[in-house]
């Protein structure tokens, strides 16, 4: 396999919108047997052909504002229940707060796209039990990390390992069938994703998804929104806990919104779905410390950093940016988000934690880049960009503005001793389809209110 890395934001503004490029990556394989056991294409994986268009713009018309409003109660539930887990833990012991918003995203999937309680959250103190959503969907991404390593993995059935994570892939794939099941047996909420997916026909039948293609979508928009939305949201803890200054700001917004515990008041009142414009962390017109702390969050630990590839539908050479690029036919082109959030030349001390360079207008635009298709090209893109970038960042934003939003207002967080400081967690560091810490991100909490 040959590969170009590029950083250039106007190249890649060009790439991702180009007719004649087409997204691949070398673990779609890989992602399809996760999200089926036929390994059929899905939004993620396959090609963009008549059947991709059909399920883009399906999903894509769940995750409207008008479908996030109505269900932005249910983003508030899940997080609830998160703090009222928090609130009962007795005694100093740290929590593993990456494996708690993973399992708070889950939830939120659960409940905003099929109506359902999968328990995820709950299980933090009841523990997981066989067949149980959280454990399942782990063991099964587990496996499908393995595979992206080593391709030939499915066919060493000789090893325990490969037995093991191939039962935890069906496994899987019985809690997701499950989900369809109840899709099909129950009306869903018209605002939901389950009533969105049952609306799309075939285009080669003109019918509604068969399961064996139905339930590939389901267990992918699982995989691609928990883990990602899960682990940012335990990279801010993070880089919070080691800027108290920025902390002291989140405080202050917070108060001015009545959505902070203290002596006045023990709990905050409920957030409300008109609080978020002012909570917005990926909008640089909204001139609040919270929103811009997470943009910079996202810059600097950008989950999904190293998955955007794309080639030529034709196979034969493209011209781009005037000729001055030529990608060879057969080569891939890689644009690292990774990459371009740290590069020296698109930012100033790109390895600093800096909200506050999210407050200057068009912070997230390239600068003295050509216009591309009369737009300026973007050089923060956590969610990706073009047809391709990620279908679901609206419900992702959402959850994170207003989990994060609830946490800070009821309880601050120091990273616990046993990760090593800093320099423990960056060491930690682990990239496998996601950004994450392999210790997960052990922290102290702190009630606001004792």
């Amino acid at each position: 396999m040959q590969v170009i890395q590029v950083t250039d934001p106007a190249l890649i503004a060009e790439a991702s919108r180009s007719k004649e490029l087409d997204r691949t990556n070398p673990g779609n394989r890989a992602l399809s047997i996760f999200a089926g056991p036929h390994g059929y294409p899905t939004l993620l994986t396959g090609p963009s052909d008549a059947r991709w268009r059909v399920v883009r713009k399906s999903v894509a018309s769940a995750f409207n504002t008008s479908n996030m409003k109505a269900q932005f109660p249910n983003i508030r539930l899940a997080c609830g229940q998160l703090i009222d887990i928090l609130k009962s833990l007795k005694g100093d012991a740290a929590v593993d707060m990456d494996s708690a918003l993973c399992r708070e995203s889950l939830d939120v999937i659960g409940r905003v796209g099929f109506g359902r309680d999968l328990g995820a959250t709950r299980s933090l103190t009841e523990g997981d039990g066989p067949g149980q959503a959280m454990a399942a969907t782990t063991a099964a991404l587990l496996e499908a990390e393995q595979t992206l390593l080593d391709p030939l993995r499915h066919y060493k059935i000789w090893r325990k390992d490969v037995r093991e994570g191939t039962a935890a892939t069906k496994a899987f794939h019985k809690v997701m069938q499950s989900l369809v099941d109840t899709m099909r047996s129950e009306t869903p909420d018209p605002s939901s994703i389950a009533a969105h997916l049952l609306d799309i026909k075939d285009p080669s039948t003109g019918k509604p998804l068969e399961d064996k293609r139905l339930l590939p979508e389901v267990s992918t928009l699982f995989m691609a929104g928990f883990e990602t939305t899960g682990h940012t949201a335990a990279w801010v803890l993070f880089a919070v806990s080691q800027h108290p200054e920025v902390e002291a700001k989140i405080v202050k917004e917070l108060r001015s919104l009545d959505l902070l515990a203290g002596p006045q008041a023990a709990v905050p009142r409920p957030i409300e779905w008109d609080d978020i414009p002012q909570l917005v962390y990926l909008t640089a017109t909204i001139k609040a410390c919270f929103s811009f702390l997470c943009i910079e969050t996202m810059r600097l630990y950008p989950v999904a950093g190293g998955a955007t590839f794309r080639h030529s539908k034709s196979g034969k050479d493209v011209a781009l940016r005037g000729g001055k690029f030529i990608l060879p036919g057969g080569v891939d082109l890689h644009m690292s988000v990774a990459a371009i959030h740290h590069a020296k030349d698109i930012w100033k001390d790109p390895y600093s934690f800096k909200p506050e360079r999210f407050l200057e207008d068009g912070a997230e635009d390239a600068k003295d880049v050509p216009l591309v298709n009369g737009r300026k090209p973007q050089r923060f893109m956590p969610f990706s960009q073009g047809s391709r970038d990620c279908v679901g960042q609206t419900l992702a934003r959402l959850n994170l503005s207003t989990t994060l939003a609830q946490l800070y207002g009821n309880f601050s967080f120091q990273l616990a001793p046993e990760m090593g400081g800093a320099q423990g967690v960056e060491a930690s560091r682990r990239t496998a389809i996601t950004l994450s810490c392999a210790k997960g991100m052990l922290m102290n909490i702190r009630p606001r209110v004792k």
